[in-house]
């Protein structure tokens, strides 16, 4: 699974809105349900937060295949599919973190009402 994290990230670093911008370091959400994969996230620097989404030009299917992959080997091993995956990473160091829901298919949404709170509540903090 270690392997699959680091391809997810690796794919993520690649991602064009990744490649474009100034960042320090970043979080998407990937909401899995009933097939579908969709993804949503931020990119942060010292004086910046930019929203972000995690499409390859040239490859559409790329990180979302990897993220199914990854959650059938975590069902594999926990007998127990996650809803949602929040990726983590630090630029610089390339460290990654991750985190899953099983339970609430929302915990990570973000809207109109919570846009701001959520934008801060993803910031990654690699202490």
């Amino acid at each position: 699974m270690d392997a699959l994290i680091q391809e997810i990230g690796n794919l993520i670093s690649r991602c064009d809105d990744a490649l474009k911008k100034d960042w320090d370091t970043l979080s998407v959400v990937f909401d899995i349900s009933e097939g579908v994969v969709s993804n949503s996230g931020f990119m942060y620097n010292t004086s910046k937060v930019l929203p972000m989404s995690s499409g390859i030009d040239g490859e559409p299917m790329a990180v979302t295949n990897r993220v199914s992959e990854f959650q059938a080997a975590v069902d594999e091993k926990l007998g127990q599919k996650f809803k949602q995956l929040l990726v983590q990473m630090e630029r610089e160091s390339g460290r990654i973190k991750i985190d899953f829901e099983f339970d609430d298919p929302k915990r990570w949404n973000m809207g109109p009402s919570n846009y701001i709170r959520m934008r801060e509540e993803l910031r990654p903090r690699f202490d």
